[in-house]
């Protein structure tokens, strides 16, 4: 039996909203893995990148001093490069990403820190636009060639067609907490100009290995539409189709009981005049 296809409006929405937004699910960000930038001498594992130092591709250098730590001297998450956000104080990177007002991000990155270094839990903090969040790391169980890098996600809402992308050391010491591995992918499509109460957050876990859930908030009660699609528009699934009332709302599935091969997918939200879109991972 064939799939059906995704609905024509419901399409245009979609895709053409990604397209006029020149979005893509691939990273955003230039030089999330810190391997750009010159050659350091494997005698001088670190090199120093202060403000106004273009030695870390794709970055600013916004305040303090950062550096960028080779193989030589820790292992890094992959690749040969991470960077601490310290040399002699605390210090902070910043890159403008081009963003779709209303549409949500999620930065995921992998954070250490300084084995045997003080203090203990490093403090960092992010920023994107007016969102703010800090996260910390202990570095008991960090080894040199062990450093126990643990992933960590950021989600943010854009409020422009640009948005600076922020993270600073608050700890005052020369050991500050450590990065690798970032990447900045589109989360959920938003609706620019329009206000309302209709929230879909996103699709947990991610990637859904299993099973998996969705959950939503209606502004008032209403016919509601919640379907999933591949990446080439053809729903797989229909989640939901009726009337309900307003407030919260969850919904659990499995892909298993759609066959569903490992890969992207939509989860697509129609209610109250509105299409809210997430995307997210099939793993099985």
């Amino acid at each position: 039996m064939k799939r059906p296809m995704l609905r024509p409006l419901a399409a245009a929405v979609l895709f053409a909203g990604l397209c006029a937004a020149h979005l893509s699910w691939a990273d955003l960000l230039v030089n999330g893995s810190f391997e750009q930038g010159p050659t350091i001498p494997s005698l001088n594992p670190i090199m120093t990148v202060a403000p106004g130092n273009d030695a870390l591709a794709g970055w600013t250098v916004t305040s303090g001093a950062i550096e960028i730590v080779t193989d030589n001297y820790w292992v890094p998450l992959s690749g040969h490069r991470s960077i601490v956000l310290s040399s002699s104080g605390p210090g902070s990177i910043a890159q403008d990403i081009a963003t779709a007002p209303g549409a949500v991000y999620r930065l995921t990155f992998w954070l250490s820190g300084e084995p045997f270094s003080s203090p203990t839990i490093k403090h960092l903090r992010l920023t994107a636009g007016a969102t703010t969040q800090d996260q910390t790391f202990d570095i008991t169980p960090a080894w040199h060639w062990d450093m126990a890098w643990s992933q960590r996600t950021f989600d943010f809402t854009a409020t422009g067609t640009t948005t600076t992308l922020g993270l600073a050391s608050l700890d005052a010491t020369q050991w500050g907490p450590a990065l690798d591995s970032m990447s900045v992918a589109l989360v959920s499509l938003g609706v620019p100009g329009v206000t309302g109460a209709l929230a879909f957050a996103p699709v947990t876990p991610d990637p859904v290995n299993g099973a998996g859930r969705m959950e939503f908030t209606l502004a008032e009660a209403g016919h509601v539409r919640l379907a999933v699609h591949d990446v080439q528009g053809r729903q797989v699934a229909l989640l939901v189709n009726a009337d309900l009332t307003a407030g919260p709302h969850g919904v659990e599935f499995s892909p298993r009981t759609w066959d569903a091969r490992p890969g992207i997918y939509l989860a697509m939200l129609q209610a109250g005049g509105r299409t809210l879109v997430h995307r997210f991972t099939i793993l099985r």
